[in-house]
């Protein structure tokens, strides 16, 4: 009887937390479409700061504005380094993977798109 007791605890506590990654899925999806819209001719990467999840945009272009966006997509930083400028947020950032980068692109680095954006 125990053991039927501690599987039913155990399948309460996993569909809870599957629950939760599909709602944070959904909120990254959701940003990163956001962001797509306006750097699908660019590079997305993804990124930490201080332990949160961030990301970071460019468009594909050499004097482009870069920018970082938190998990909501909002912008949180400007990385305006053609014109000298740029906030602390954009060297403090750390871990960034590229994951959306737009095929024939000025950085020389091959195509990719993780999440499969815009599709």
């Amino acid at each position: 009887m125990n053991h039927i007791l501690f599987l039913t605890m155990m399948m309460i506590i996993l569909s809870i937390g599957f629950s939760g990654c599909k709602k944070n899925d959904h909120q990254k999806r959701k940003t990163l479409e956001k962001i797509y819209v306006f750097y699908k001719d660019g590079k997305i990467g993804e990124c930490k700061y201080n332990g949160q999840t961030v990301y970071s945009a460019i468009l594909n272009a050499y004097d482009a504005n870069g920018q970082i966006y938190n998990k909501n997509g909002d912008v949180i930083g400007s990385c305006n380094y053609a014109w000298g400028k740029a906030d602390d947020i954009c060297k403090q950032i750390t871990d960034c993977k590229s994951i959306y980068v737009v095929e024939d692109n000025i950085w020389r680095e091959p195509a990719i798109n993780k999440y499969n954006l815009g599709k």
